[in-house]
């Protein structure tokens, strides 16, 4: 994970955004950091990167400036190409992508042909134009504050620079450095999966689009029999296990793809060692268990996978740090301890108490999620931002872990319908509104989640991994009706 940041500000003006949010840049990419400054047509151009090494045989210092005096800052993981390229996906992903567009690629042709997450801010030099934009799926943080003589864009901010926005993962932005005022001009994704109604420049409120469709009455064979049907009929209904499987197949590609490619040395270590460099943000329930199960299976056997369980001392009961997530996670870990008896769990019992709970709170993640500033905000930040440091307690003792990649469930509700009012909605409505509520949280979580918890988790030097959000998994999932999708037993009956 990287820390980018630049900014554009007509005249000589010194940029006081920078030492706002330095820290919280750093603290994404503490292996290397660096600034280029450059004069374009009147703005001074201030480009900053700071580099967690996670892909090629070395880390890419950035700002990476090419022969041209194009300059790049890139935030992501590349797993794959739909273009043929001279490299490999061993070499550094940075350098890859400066190399193709300093050849004369087109920026829009390379974004689209990547598979993997992304946060992008490219300088053409000779075009003098700048490019930003966000993996369609808005995997990666990108926030940015545009007015007429200042451009600010960056991967995380501070509760100080006011007006920051995300930016939206609709398509990549185009600056033209020429013109009188800085105003983007939208290239969008064709297979644009969101809507656009959350905060964009006014110019760009006319490419809202819908990507609902029309669900009509349900003629699947295994919705017409008994609404009690148990696990082994499920077991035994062809249709289903074929879902199954596929689900199994692209999900174990996207945790392979996320546990094998990263360095072979943990945080702690220069060369290659046994150490953890896979950790789990794991509350037991079925989406973290899920992913700990098939990690196993990809991650070297004399390697331990490390558990992050994060509980948070009562108010009314000091000390005690008993939650049903403590209780979940250990009978889970039992589970997976039966099922894979030659894996070392670290299971990482991190407990937090009150006063350090409210410190950190006001200290640093109030930062971490503004722009976001809700209660629900602030409770999620908090959780992940304690359960992401990793530091606790792992029988018994003081640990913390040393991965450098976290594997998180998020995008497992939006998908497989872990809500419970997803039932309510069903019972009340129907599959036509609850196939338009899917559609809708799925279309807002670039804005609503995965921009927040990326700047929440990777404030400690770690690299975040959503296998649940891998483009295959996704399209699989998204192409499934919903009494596919999600377990509707017990109370489909009301909604025909």
């Amino acid at each position: 994970m990287c820390g980018i940041f630049c900014s554009f500000i007509k005249g000589s003006t010194v940029c006081s955004e920078i030492s706002k949010c330095r820290s919280s840049l750093q603290k994404r990419g503490p292996d290397i950091g660096s600034t280029h400054e450059v004069n374009v047509n009147g703005y001074t151009a201030l480009f900053s990167g700071n580099i967690l090494w996670t892909q090629g045989e070395r880390p890419t210092g950035q700002p990476y400036v090419d022969r041209k005096g194009n300059v790049l800052l890139w935030n992501g993981d590349v797993y794959s190409w739909n273009l043929t390229m001279n490299n490999s996906i061993k070499d550094s992903d940075t350098k890859i992508i400066s190399d193709f567009l300093c050849d004369g690629g087109s920026m829009e042709l390379l974004m689209t042909s990547i598979h993997g997450p992304y946060s992008i801010i490219y300088y053409d030099c000779e075009q003098q134009v700048l490019w930003v934009g966000r993996d369609p799926i808005g995997r990666i943080s990108l926030l940015w504050n545009i007015s007429t003589n200042k451009l600010i864009v960056t991967s995380v901010g501070h509760k100080d620079i006011p007006d920051l926005k995300e930016v939206p993962a609709i398509g990549l932005f185009r600056f033209d450095l020429n013109a009188c005022k800085l105003v983007p001009q939208l290239y969008q994704w064709s297979h644009t999966r969101f809507d656009c109604d959350y905060d964009i420049p006014n110019e760009l409120q006319y490419f809202k689009q819908t990507c609902i469709h029309h669900v009509t009455n349900p003629e699947d064979s295994i919705l017409q029999q008994n609404d009690q049907l148990n696990m082994s009929e499920l077991l035994s209904h062809q249709e289903f296990c074929k879902n199954v499987d596929s689900l199994i197949h692209y999900l174990s590609q996207s945790v392979q793809k996320r546990t094998t490619i990263n360095p072979k040395a943990c945080k702690m270590c220069e060369f290659k060692c046994d150490h953890a460099k896979i950790a789990i943000l794991f509350s037991g329930g079925i989406d973290s268990a899920l992913l700990a199960l098939l990690a196993s299976k990809y991650v070297e056997s004399d390697e331990p996978i490390d558990l992050l369980n994060v509980s948070f001392e009562k108010p009314a009961n000091s000390n005690n740090f008993e939650c049903p997530d403590r209780q979940t996670c250990l009978n889970t870990l039992e589970e997976l301890k039966t099922l894979c008896p030659t894996r070392r769990w670290n299971l990482i019992k991190i407990d937090i108490p009150n006063v350090e709970l409210q410190q950190k709170r006001f200290d640093t993640i109030r930062h971490l999620i503004y722009p976001l500033k809700t209660v629900l905000d602030d409770s999620l930040g908090c959780s992940l931002w304690f359960a992401s440091r990793g530091l606790g307690k792992c029988n018994g003792k003081s640990y913390k872990t040393p991965a450098r990649v976290l594997l998180s469930g998020m995008g497992a509700d939006e998908l497989l319908g872990g809500y419970t009012r997803y039932r309510k909605i069903l019972q009340r409505h129907g599959w036509q509104s609850l196939n338009e509520e899917l559609d809708k949280d799925f279309s807002k979580i670039p804005s609503r989640n995965l921009g927040r918890d990326n700047r929440v988790c990777c404030d400690h030097g770690r690299q975040l991994r959503t296998p649940y959000l891998d483009e295959n998994f996704v399209e699989f999932i998204r192409g499934l009706a919903p009494w596919q999708r999600l377990y509707i037993f017990n109370y489909v009956n009301n909604s025909w």
